[in-house]
């Protein structure tokens, strides 16, 4: 299974230039592999060769948050491997437990049935659409617990001076992705997942400072 997913960054205060530079960074999609099996399941970055030239370095910096995202249901656990700010991480952490919304709206994607679920998680407004008769009972990331595929789920985080809004859409099904070869995730520096927010608030900050003197000095 393939996820087309698409990161935006917006900073409250930032100036033209550091706006015009997240906004071709926002522009950019992700894609990402889908692999699971009866007790566990991998997504992955999907490597693919980028032809913009134009890559500011706040863009480059920016460009990769989470690669790859393992999960094992049956101890509830999981690990992420990502990379940000030039800075290798190893998240592990208990899998959260969501407590979904399942709302009554429903609608097609691909031509498939989906219904709506809502959350409010840790700050983050989350909506995904799931359809109940396609296993397994996951998708992106490490969102969880509904009953059935996620096939498109959007969040939104409010942070000091920052926004974050993240679109995750189910883009190819192959069932070829049943009972492939998961590799658990192991290198980087080990952190818990609210340790990896705070590093990327502050590796935020000291960016904005480095971008605002470089454009203060041309």
């Amino acid at each position: 299974m393939e996820y087309e997913v698409y990161d935006k960054i917006f900073f409250n205060d930032a100036d033209k230039q550091i706006q015009d530079d997240l906004k071709q960074n926002n522009a950019r999609p992700k894609f990402y592999a889908f692999l699971f099996d009866t007790n566990q399941s991998f997504f992955s970055e999907i490597e693919r060769i980028n032809n913009n030239q134009n890559n500011s370095s706040i863009s480059m910096s920016m460009s990769t948050i989470d690669n790859n995202i393992y999960i094992d249901y049956q101890s509830k656990e999981f690990k992420i491997e990502g990379n940000y700010a030039n800075k290798k991480f190893l998240v592990k952490d208990n899998l959260p437990q969501y407590n979904w919304i399942i709302q009554r709206e429903k609608k097609e994607i691909s031509g498939i049935k989906v219904t709506k679920a809502t959350l409010n998680y840790e700050n983050t407004d989350i909506e995904a659409w799931f359809a109940s008769d396609i296993q397994p009972k996951g998708g992106p990331v490490y969102f969880n617990g509904l009953p059935g595929l996620i096939l498109e789920l959007k969040s939104y985080t409010k942070l000091e001076g920052e926004r974050y809004e993240t679109t995750f859409t189910l883009i190819k099904i192959d069932k070829a992705s049943q009972n492939e070869k998961i590799v658990v995730p192991s290198k980087g520096t080990v952190m818990t997942e609210k340790e990896k927010m705070e590093f990327i608030k502050e590796a935020n900050k000291k960016m904005m400072e480095t971008y605002q003197n470089k454009v203060d000095k041309d």
